[in-house]
């Protein structure tokens, strides 16, 4: 008896010992690895497109004007700059808009550039560099000139306007009128009411002598002009340059 009992405790031992390995089998088994959300892809054939963080950004259309010249001064509102522009080319101060433009307008006036409020944004109008600025090894030495760069570029039409004056049919001169609000028209000494009569000794009561000069006016950066005031004559020194 003593014997059938240990043979029978130690097949219960042997029973026991396999059925905790084939359990623990088991249990290890049904742990599945845990795969982050970020990892699960589900196949499609067709995949949603990332939405992109940043989005383009509009891109301003240039300013189709250019900057022909500038006189500059230190008081702001005597500065002017002459632009080109689809609409023709005129002189400009601080605030004036440019003509064939809805929303673009003269910011300001430096020596080199200028700023024009376009659509919303400031955009850079530059003088252009002439020649002797692009480093060419054959460049000679220019001597500085005393006078601004812009004024080249500017003519007596840019500041006076002629008009003819008749009188009973009878031509009697040609009233001088300012062309804007520069304030170049009362540094010359002329005043409003003023008819020319005579232009670089030339008889402006004269059409056929008068149609040169008025020809030649939009070329001219200075003239030797008389003017009828009341009952008096004056003559008066017109100049681009220092005037």
């Amino acid at each position: 008896m003593f014997v059938l009992l240990l043979f029978c405790g130690q097949q219960g031992y042997v029973v026991v010992k396999d059925y905790k390995k084939v359990s623990n089998k088991l249990a290890v088994a049904d742990k599945k690895p845990q795969i982050k959300a970020s990892a699960e892809k589900p196949f499609a054939l067709f995949t949603r497109a990332v939405r992109q963080t940043h989005s383009a950004v509009a891109v301003k259309t240039p300013l189709a004007a250019e900057l022909e010249g500038i006189v500059s001064s230190d008081d702001a509102w005597l500065s002017f700059a002459v632009i080109k522009t689809p609409g023709g080319q005129q002189s400009y101060r601080e605030g004036e808009n440019l003509v064939g433009f809805n929303d673009a307008w003269i910011e300001a006036i430096n020596k080199d550039n200028v700023l024009v409020h376009y659509e919303g944004a400031t955009q850079t109008l530059a003088l252009k560099k002439p020649d002797y600025f692009k480093g060419g090894v054959e460049s000679s030495p220019v001597t500085k000139s005393t006078i601004d760069a812009g004024a080249e570029n500017v003519h007596l039409d840019d500041y006076l306007v002629l008009k003819p004056l008749i009188e009973k049919g009878q031509l009697e001169g040609y009233n001088i009128n300012p062309r804007n609000a520069s304030p170049f028209y009362q540094h010359t000494g002329l005043k409003k009411g003023d008819v020319v009569v005579k232009v670089n000794s030339v008889d402006m009561t004269e059409a056929k002598e008068a149609k040169n000069i008025i020809a030649n006016w939009s070329k001219m950066k200075e003239a030797e002009v008389v003017v009828r005031r009341h009952a008096h004559l004056e003559n008066i020194r017109v100049n681009v340059l220092n005037n």
